[in-house]
């Protein structure tokens, strides 16, 4: 993007989020999900968010709870973009996959504690 298309993002509300957004998702590929989470948890509180910029929160905001080992709130996060109606078809069914993950992730955490204290 030039300068120009650069400068108008600044002072576009739109283009305001995308930025948030970018600096958000450059943290959390930065290993700062915590600083990644403040951004997502900005956006999204902001009650003039759309659906496709709240989709995408939420998801990535997902992501850095579950790259944290927080499943519990990625699952949260997860289920609320699955249950969107008018969230992107292509964040939709990235967050039914992560879904299905993170799940299958706990389960294990939960049969390998159970099975250790099986054999205890």
């Amino acid at each position: 993007m030039g300068f120009f298309g650069q400068l108008t993002n600044l002072f576009s509300r739109s283009g305001r989020d995308d930025n948030r957004m970018k600096q958000a998702m450059d943290h959390a590929h930065a290993k700062h999900p915590e600083k990644a989470i403040a951004i997502y948890d900005l956006l999204l509180n902001d009650n003039t968010a759309g659906p496709t910029l709240r989709a995408r929160a939420l998801f990535n905001r997902a992501l850095a709870h579950s790259s944290m080992k927080n499943d519990q709130k990625a699952i949260h996060d997860l289920e609320e973009v699955v249950s969107m109606s008018a969230a992107p078809e292509n964040v939709l069914a990235a967050a039914r996959n992560q879904l299905v993950r993170v799940r299958n992730r706990v389960q294990r955490g939960r049969d390998r504690a159970e099975s250790s204290t099986r054999s205890a």
